[in-house]
């Protein structure tokens, strides 16, 4: 990490970046840079600034040489109607069960149908920003392969979807029951479990049945560390 921390504030980041603190409160007041207020002053994450300045192709400061090295740079997490706080789509958030029920992460909820949310899922600005980014890497796979976490599908290749039978549009949020046979689920939880208590192997390979097929998958199932408590799951072709 930079010398000057996890955070920076609002004059550190203009001088960094050779640009006026109007610019930087304009990149916050519009939403385009995340920052959390601290009494009157905002702090910026370092993260959320690296984020921000490579998507939108600015120079990135010498001073952030360090941190270019533990690239790439994800937006914070944070809940769906805070990062829709202040604009149109808000106003959706306000009755919405997710805010009611201070569900994290907004598309778990999607099968419930009460979301008051108008975006589908795999389109949505958030879920691209905040989550798809860091899964994106499952499309470079030449095999099926899918990120859950919590049993909740947070994304796939197209292999995957072929595999299953399941359309692109209906994953971010749907319960790995509806492609897993029954059957399955139970090796599928005990692997999960394993590593949630602590499993040092990194990879481990179980066969399960998928909901479409007669023919078991062998299936490869590895931790990740971003984001945390997730994992990748790899199926043999």
């Amino acid at each position: 990490m930079t010398k000057h921390g996890k955070e920076v504030s609002v004059t550190q980041a203009a001088a960094l970046c050779g640009l006026g603190r109007t610019t930087i409160n304009y990149w916050i007041r519009t939403g385009k840079l995340h920052a959390t207020r601290k009494g009157r002053n905002y702090k910026i994450p370092v993260n959320e600034l690296l984020f921000y300045l490579t998507s939108a192709g600015h120079t990135i400061p010498s001073e952030f040489e360090d941190d270019l090295l533990q690239g790439p740079f994800f937006k914070t997490f944070r809940p769906c109607w805070e990062y829709w706080k202040g604009t149109d789509h808000g106003q959706c958030c306000k009755n919405c069960l997710v805010l009611k029920n201070e569900i994290d992460v907004c598309f778990t909820a999607r099968e419930s149908g009460n979301l008051l949310c108008p975006n589908e899922c795999n389109k949505c600005r958030y879920y691209l920003e905040s989550y798809f980014t860091r899964i994106q890497f499952i499309h470079q796979i030449d095999a099926p392969a899918m990120v859950f976490k919590d049993l909740y599908f947070w994304g796939s290749n197209e292999k995957w979807n072929i595999l299953c039978g399941i359309a692109q549009k209906d994953i971010p949020g749907l319960g790995v029951e509806h492609a897993i046979h029954p059957e399955s689920l139970e090796p599928l939880i005990s692997v999960v479990k394993k590593k949630n208590l602590g499993d040092s192997k990194t990879q481990q390979s179980i066969k399960i049945h998928l909901k479409n097929s007669k023919q078991p998958v062998t299936i490869s199932i590895y931790s990740l560390n971003n984001p945390s408590g997730s994992f990748l799951l790899i199926a043999e072709e």
